[in-house]
């Protein structure tokens, strides 16, 4: 953030306290237009999302959006598309079709999707980080099914910490490596790690491998996550 041009507008999106905090202070002397996320906001009416800023009321058609993150981040998206003087009728029309790849992203059909049972579903998210892991925990607590996990992660990431925000979500966990990648935490450590935090949990040698070790006829949600990665390679297999 300190080294962005002192020529442009500049777009913060929302962010916890102490990170909108230090943005403030390394921003203080750049003379670009800094737009901040105090100027709209996320409105939940019912079970219905609104956008709003002093002059905008929007409503969040969105169909493949579980989480208030990325609501926020559609919010974001919206107030810079209309400082773009981008139709409001235009960008109304365009949420019900958005989506994001490999975050809360249901596999609805493919290969993948047709090795399961047909009481099974699977959901992929790239979460990684701790703030990652806060925002599926709130996500997978609205979840009426049982929810089994498949956990991958790279080496520069903070899986003891990540993994401390999904107590009392899964029933089991299979931890498993990033196929091709050397950066990759191995299925052993993730192991250890959930052990620690008392999570019931498997080793695999691999994604195909972890999911014979969770499917059966059993109705539940299986959850890959840790990794965009790994995200990135269960869709090349679907």
């Amino acid at each position: 953030v300190a080294y962005l041009s002192n020529f442009t507008k500049i777009y913060i999106g929302k962010q916890t306290p102490h990170v909108l905090k230090k943005i403030k202070y390394y921003l203080r002397n750049n003379k670009s237009n800094v737009v901040y996320p105090n100027t709209w906001r996320l409105v939940k009416k019912g079970n219905t999302f609104y956008y709003r800023d002093k002059n905008n009321y929007l409503k969040l058609n969105t169909k493949n959006v579980y989480s208030k993150g990325m609501r926020e981040n559609i919010c974001h998206a919206i107030k810079i598309a209309l400082d773009l003087n981008i139709k409001k009728k235009i960008i109304q029309n365009i949420l019900p079709s958005l989506s994001f790849e490999g975050r809360f992203h249901y596999l609805n059909k493919g290969k993948i999707k047709n090795k399961l049972f047909k009481k099974e579903t699977i959901m992929i998210d790239g979460a990684h980080s701790p703030a990652d892991s806060l925002n599926l925990y709130s996500y997978l607590k609205t979840v009426k099914l049982p929810i089994y996990g498949i956990w991958a992660m790279s080496k520069n990431k903070e899986p003891d910490a990540f993994i401390k925000n999904l107590k009392g979500i899964f029933k089991k966990i299979v931890t498993m490596p990033i196929e091709n990648d050397l950066n990759s935490v191995s299925a052993n450590e993730l192991y250890k790690i959930a052990i620690k935090n008392n999570f019931i949990s498997e080793k695999s040698k691999n994604f195909l491998d972890a999911l014979k070790k969770i499917s059966s006829k059993e109705e539940k949600l299986i959850v890959c996550f840790g990794s965009l990665y790994n995200c990135g390679n269960i869709l090349n297999k679907n």
